[in-house]
């Protein structure tokens, strides 16, 4: 019989049973996503983005950070510098470049585009990364 009705969908339609039956199960699917309810599922109330105990010491103990980089540009009326710094795995930072923060106890006039440069950086109380202090070098 359903084999019957099949043929008979398809010779009336020109469309496959089959297609039907797909378009049937995806309507079906997306109605049951649109009802479901995580709070009943065990995870609802799981924080996710408290970090762990365990993983609290480690935080802090990254609050002095040691970089390598190279300066791209220096921007000295907002205190700021590009870097495109190595990996830093003390924080789990992959090799990238981006903006610093930079204390006002480091001399700006001294950093040049272009230079390799060794960086220490504090973790501020608002959780961004301070440059503390740079010196000249900085290897690959």
């Amino acid at each position: 019989m359903v084999q019957a009705a099949s043929a008979a969908h398809t010779s009336m339609t020109g469309m496959s049973h089959q297609a039907t039956s797909t378009m049937a199960n995806a309507s079906i699917t997306t109605a049951g996503q649109s009802t479901m309810d995580h709070s009943k599922m065990g995870h609802g109330a799981t924080p996710s983005v408290t970090p762990s105990p365990a993983a609290a010491p480690q935080m802090a103990q990254a609050a002095h950070v040691q970089g390598t980089g190279t300066v791209n540009a220096v921007d000295p009326a907002s205190r700021k510098v590009n870097l495109s710094h190595n990996a830093i795995p003390a924080i789990g930072w992959p090799a990238m470049t981006m903006d610093f923060a930079v204390a006002p106890s480091v001399d700006l006039s001294a950093l040049k585009p272009g230079a390799r440069v060794n960086f220490m950086m504090d973790r501020s109380p608002d959780g961004m990364y301070v440059i503390q202090s740079v010196t000249a070098g900085g290897g690959h």
